[in-house]
């Protein structure tokens, strides 16, 4: 199972790489008109026009050697940047604005609680600080649910690696150890 915060992340990740390499259309490097006015209207109507704002906004971030082309290599830093530094409110609505009907989930319960999420209140939120947002969450509804049990003398463990052919379904399973 992936944790709400990878697969929010992963999800605006490869919006990003997906929506570049369809405006970059084969090309040297993605320039600011690429991206005003794409060489093809498959790609004009396929490429979703908040994205299209997102990188317009965000051109002289993303250029990181100032070529005044948007590279491979610096898509690349970028994300590294990003999976780093975390996501504010306006870069998680404008990167995972084209998910599906899941990520719209995702993304509504982390723009919904934003504010509680970023711990350190530095305006970005990361994996790690959403991961642990739905930890508190799962605490606060094991506390509904059995009130005589202190769920913080528990420990929670999410197993996020696929399984291997030997292990049954249910080793695949989140599982709560008391």
């Amino acid at each position: 199972m992936n944790l709400l915060g990878s697969s929010l992340f992963t999800g605006a990740i490869a919006g990003l790489n997906n929506n570049y390499l369809l405006l970059l259309n084969g090309a040297d490097g993605l320039t600011m008109d690429n991206i005003l006015n794409p060489k093809d209207d498959t790609i004009r109507y396929t490429v979703n026009q908040t994205f299209r704002s997102y990188l317009m906004t965000n051109f002289n971030q993303i250029d990181i050697d100032g070529d005044g082309k948007i590279g491979i290599e610096d898509v690349n830093g970028y994300v590294s940047k990003l999976k780093t530094q975390g996501m504010t409110y306006n870069e998680l609505t404008q990167l995972c604005s084209n998910g599906g009907s899941t990520m719209s989930s995702l993304l509504d319960t982390v723009l919904s609680n934003f504010n509680e999420i970023d711990q350190n209140h530095d305006g970005r939120i990361t994996q790690g600080e959403i991961n642990a947002y739905r930890v508190n969450q799962d605490i606060k509804d094991m506390k509904k649910e059995y009130p005589k049990v202190n769920p913080e003398n528990m420990s929670v463990y999410y197993d996020t690696q696929q399984s291997d052919k030997t292990s049954s379904a249910a080793d695949s399973k989140d599982r709560v150890f008391g």
